[in-house]
């Protein structure tokens, strides 16, 4: 149960603060759209993920003595940033709704939510990588946690915004090499990762990696759905296939989260020693 609630707090708020990153840049490029139903899903993804957060910690004394600490704990700095982050993007959809005709308010404030969401990422990954559980302890946990809310982010800000896109063809291509770039950052840098830990002496890593193992069907579908998503919105970006837009990005959307999440899951899975606390 515990993973579950690490699996959906992690997930849903990473994608939800790649979504706003997109949503900034694209509110960078064309001031007169407001990406409605982008904005309404990051802002609901993340209410969700602070939901499994509480699921997470338990006891709401817990989450009141973490917010305590922000000067010492990675995990209280988390909290504050997701908390802003939220907070912002609920504000966004306020004034969405409101019609608010200064555009330019919306987009200062997703440019904001984008920043704090990208600290934020940094400070979910600090947890695990300066915990006791040595499988976390290295550059792969920021990576993985930083592809995640890149790649999810893009294809789902792609996906909600593909009427907006008719005006946007650049959006497109940016989202299509976000993607790519991120993915590949990914397999570059956490498979090697794999490979170095299999030398460590560490008997936590050994078991660690005897979990993963026993897992290896769902390590390959991890990375068949990533890779087969990230190659499919690379395909889109051909002329010839304009007709086909709508399902190919539904189609990559489907396959990338559903290998983020995996990967999410294995990253939990591979836990020896429970090294998180609230101090």
């Amino acid at each position: 149960m515990e993973h579950l609630a690490l699996t959906i707090f992690s997930i849903c708020v990473q994608a939800a603060i790649g979504i706003i990153i997109f949503v900034a840049i694209a509110g960078l490029l064309n001031k007169g759209i407001t990406f409605k139903k982008a904005t309404i899903t990051a802002a609901g993804l993340g209410i969700v993920g602070m939901f499994a957060s509480l699921m997470h910690l338990g006891k709401p004394f817990s989450a009141i003595r973490a917010l305590n600490q922000f000067g010492s704990s990675w995990l209280s700095r988390e909290i504050w940033f997701t908390a802003i982050f939220v907070g912002l993007t609920i504000v966004m959809v306020v004034l969405i709704y409101a019609r608010a005709q200064n555009k330019s308010a919306i987009n200062g404030l997703a440019a904001a939510a984008a920043l704090v969401g990208l600290i934020d990422v940094f400070f979910m990954a600090a947890i695990y990588s300066s915990s006791s559980v040595p499988f976390w302890q290295s550059a792969a946990t920021y990576v993985e946690f930083y592809a995640a809310a890149i790649s999810m982010g893009a294809i789902l800000f792609l996906l909600l915004s593909i009427n907006e896109m008719a005006e946007m063809a650049i959006m497109k291509k940016i989202v299509a090499l976000a993607v790519a770039v991120a993915v590949i950052l990914q397999v570059a840098v956490v498979v090697p990762s794999l490979i170095v830990m299999s030398a460590s002496s560490s008997t936590a890593v050994h078991s660690s990696l005897a979990i993963l193992g026993n897992m290896a069907v769902a390590i390959a579908l991890k990375w068949i759905f990533i890779l087969t998503g990230a190659l499919l919105l690379l395909w889109m970006l051909k002329d010839e296939l304009s007709k086909l837009v709508t399902n190919i990005v539904l189609s990559s959307t489907v396959l990338l989260l559903a290998g983020q999440i995996v990967g999410r899951y294995l990253f939990y899975a591979a836990m020896v020693v429970t090294g998180i606390g609230l101090s």
